[in-house]
């Protein structure tokens, strides 16, 4: 496992990240603000406060975060997924519209390198998209990497739906992600990925923890998703 890996992708895309093909250590640090939200992406991020203890924010631009993603999706087009109609799709749908006027992104990484990543963005997610590639016969997906230094490597994806807390949405998917990658030779990796989607008021609200070991609980991830939710509704209401 390569310490330190930051992804704001849909869980799939998160296990083809793992395989080091774009993704960065990285990440974007949230201000402190006890003015009330405004609906300005940046000003619906989470305050700093509300990230589990030994999270340090670190830098990464809106730009530099959707070229990251734009390389693993790239890496997902070459790759063979099975079943074939696993692919993810709602993360090439919005990537291509985030941009510095639409998008803000904070994330943090503990000292054992479990991350936390945050998007917000006016740009809707297609929820029901992520919905089809957690569950079904994509619950259990692998990916095999076809192209690169890392040809032959494979991810073996098992996803399974949470109930989320209560929000103040019907547009909305928490998920678990526990992946084992496979590489040429034998080694192998393991990871977990707990990811929350939501869309308020045309807002979307994208929340990604991935870790190795030690990474936050389910129920910290809950109330944590459900913090960014609120603060979002609170300030479109």
């Amino acid at each position: 496992m390569l310490r330190g890996k930051l992804s704001v992708s849909v869980l799939v895309l998160t296990s083809v990240c793992l395989l080091g093909t774009s993704c960065s250590d990285d990440s974007p640090a949230a201000s402190e603000s006890s003015e009330p939200p405004s609906t300005a992406p940046a000003a619906l991020l989470l305050p700093a406060r509300e990230f589990p203890k030994g999270y340090q924010p670190a830098e990464l631009s809106v730009n530099g975060l959707r070229e990251q993603n734009a390389g693993a999706l790239e890496s997902a087009r070459s790759a063979q997924f099975d079943p074939p109609q696993c692919r993810p799709t709602a993360d090439a749908d919005l990537n291509n519209q985030l941009d510095v006027s639409n998008t803000a992104v904070s994330a943090w990484q503990s000292p054992a390198g479990s991350t936390i990543t945050e998007l917000v963005t006016t740009v809707p997610r297609d929820i029901d998209a992520d919905v089809r590639a957690t569950v079904g016969e994509c619950a259990r997906v692998t990916i095999t990497v076809t192209q690169g230094s890392t040809a032959g490597t494979t991810v073996l994806t098992e996803n399974r739906r949470l109930t989320p807390p209560p929000l103040p949405t019907s547009l909305s998917l928490m998920a678990k992600s526990a992946a084992t990658t496979t590489y040429p030779g034998g080694r192998t990796a393991t990871s977990q990925t707990l990811a929350g989607y939501a869309v308020v008021d045309g807002i979307t609200v994208q929340l990604v923890a991935n870790s190795a070991e030690d990474g936050i609980s389910d129920l910290e991830f809950a109330d944590l998703f459900a913090e960014a939710v609120a603060r979002v509704s609170a300030a479109t209401n």
